[in-house]
């Protein structure tokens, strides 16, 4: 593979920076090229060699940019300076999907004389291990230098970590990496992780660490000076979740203890310039939410998309941890968080209520949270005034005068339940399945409550007389259903601005009315203030 090392007293330690890799996780691996090259001729000046640019990945259901696949096609197209080596990530539940790892291998991979990507790393679960040989087998013989990553490590046993340290000595890996992907290891327990994988493989051990509870410098440190030759970077910490070590903070602490000869002040130009607007734009950094989700063994991906989602109070963050701790939050699921993992009272199944006809030929307002309802609530009252619609509101706290509320949709389990007190004080009806109702701590007697079922299906729509199953846990899809079975005339939205398109909540809504505009019986849906969803639009002056 060529890679330079640097030497100190006998010890090698190679400095590898997976920025384009792990920071993708916040950008959709969407980096301009622009900065990819001015990265890497950063990095070179630096004297950091080993440059891992990206994932190859199979076909993706969404947009994502270059460096989510990292093709030998794109790696040609850039100026890429002598002397560095590139690598790239592949999954090992990619490789083992269609149950015949060679078979993506060489889908992925062409042979390493004709690629500018030298080394692979393959990022496994354990019990994914031992399926791994067939695949690593043939990237060895196109030319590859091979690491293993073995993630989420806090949670292995020693006798695991040992199995670990066998296969890769069985397979003579280029390097054995722990990945400690829930950030929940601790300076004290990196040194007999490492005496575990080591004490059965006689190669050279990684580690990549995450900074959950701000211990991702330490634990890198400990990891050189209990034997590790491999430590991983980002620069100003850029990955999923809180971020990892970061590559300007190692190469600081690497140099100072002779073990690395870096120049900072390349490093400083993407620190204090590009990868200082990233990170004000996208927010990465640890926080006492993501320590929480280190402490309880919970996917940081779980933080991550509840803290940038601005529907989630601090008491919702917290009341999901608890419930996703009990559950078991180890590896990320869209639906378990969504749900709660069913443990505050979600369940599928048909409500009692039928709603046919309840607003036949009516109009019907859905009040929405978004600023642009908010900005404009005295023109929002005077259309409800002046027009006379049934108004739903999607919040206890609706951005209007309450008084002009005919009915709340409450069917979110973890925001119905930090709202269960309000929800009890309303006079108005109230939208609820009968399971989310249940499991309140709250006597939900005096509220006229019905129960219209609602169950959630990856792609799926559907509008029955008592009940919807809809593909994301989302208030909105609910409410459209609701005016749909009940045969509104049309259905007019305020406060729904929508989100940066990099966003997954766009998406998210998006597919909702696209789902919904295919029901041939569904109402027309109008947005009367400033949307960026792909759905007609008016003016609340012009209705």
């Amino acid at each position: 593979m060529g890679v330079a090392t640097h030497e100190s007293a006998g010890r090698a330690v190679q400095l590898l920076d997976c920025t384009l890799r792990d920071g993708g996780y916040y950008n959709d691996w969407d980096f301009p090229t622009s900065l990819v090259e001015k990265y890497l001729r950063c990095l070179a000046r630096a004297g950091i060699g080993v440059i891992e640019v990206g994932f190859r990945s199979r076909a993706a259901d969404r947009y994502l940019g270059a460096t989510a696949f990292s093709t030998d096609e794109f790696l040609d197209s850039v100026d890429v300076p002598e002397g560095l080596v590139l690598g790239a990530m592949v999954n090992a539940k990619d490789l083992t999907a269609d149950g015949d790892p060679r078979a993506m291998i060489r889908h992925l991979f062409a042979p390493a004389s004709g690629s500018r990507i030298s080394l692979v790393r393959i990022a496994t679960a354990y019990p994914e291990l031992d399926g791994l040989t067939p695949a690593i087998e043939l990237l060895q013989e196109l030319g590859y230098a091979v690491g293993v990553n073995l993630m989420q490590v806090s949670s292995r046993t020693r006798s695991e970590l040992e199995h670990f340290g066998a296969l890769a000595q069985e397979w003579s890996l280029d390097v054995a990496y722990f990945a400690d992907s829930l950030g929940g290891l601790r300076p004290g327990d990196v040194a007999g992780v490492l005496a575990g994988i080591s004490s059965e493989f006689s190669g050279p051990v990684g580690c990549h660490v995450h900074d959950n509870m701000s211990f991702a410098l330490a634990n890198s440190l400990e990891a050189v000076r209990a034997g590790a030759t491999w430590v991983d970077g980002t620069i100003l910490g850029m990955g999923r979740g809180p971020g990892n070590a970061r590559t300007e903070y190692l190469a600081v602490e690497l140099s100072r203890g002779g073990l690395a000869d870096i120049d900072l002040v390349p490093l400083l130009e993407l620190v204090t310039g590009d990868f200082a607007d990233l990170l004000q734009q996208y927010g990465w950094g640890n926080n006492i939410y993501y320590f929480l989700s280190a402490a309880y063994g919970i996917h940081p991906t779980y933080i991550q998309e509840m803290t940038r989602d601005g529907r989630y109070t601090t008491e919702q963050i917290v009341t999901a941890l608890d419930q996703l701790r009990d559950a078991g939050g180890a590896s990320f699921s869209q639906d378990r968080l969504d749900s709660a993992a069913g443990s505050l009272g979600f369940s599928t199944g048909s409500g009692s209520w039928d709603a046919t006809g309840w607003c036949d030929g009516r109009e019907v307002l859905i009040v929405g949270p978004g600023p642009a309802g908010q900005s404009h609530r005295a023109e929002v009252e005077s259309f409800i005034k002046r027009t006379t619609p049934l108004v739903i509101a999607l919040n206890v706290r609706p951005p209007i005068d309450p008084a002009l509320v005919d009915a709340y949709v409450c069917c979110h389990p973890i925001r119905t339940l930090i709202d269960s007190d309000e929800i009890a004080l309303l006079k108005e009806p109230v939208f609820m399945p009968r399971s989310v109702a249940d499991h309140l701590p709250c006597d939900l007697g005096g509220c006229e409550l019905r129960d219209y079922g609602m169950a959630v299906e990856t792609a799926s729509f559907e509008i029955e007389a008592t009940q919807c199953t809809v593909p994301r846990l989302l208030p909105v899809a609910y409410a459209l259903a609701l005016a749909s079975i009940g045969g509104a005339a049309n259905v007019y939205l305020t406060g729904f601005d929508g989100f940066d398109p990099h966003d997954s909540r766009q998406a998210e809504m998006i597919e909702i009315f696209e789902r919904y505009s295919q029901h041939h019986d569904a109402p027309p849906v109008v947005a009367l203030t400033r949307t960026s969803y792909p759905i007609r639009q008016s003016s609340i002056y012009a209705v």
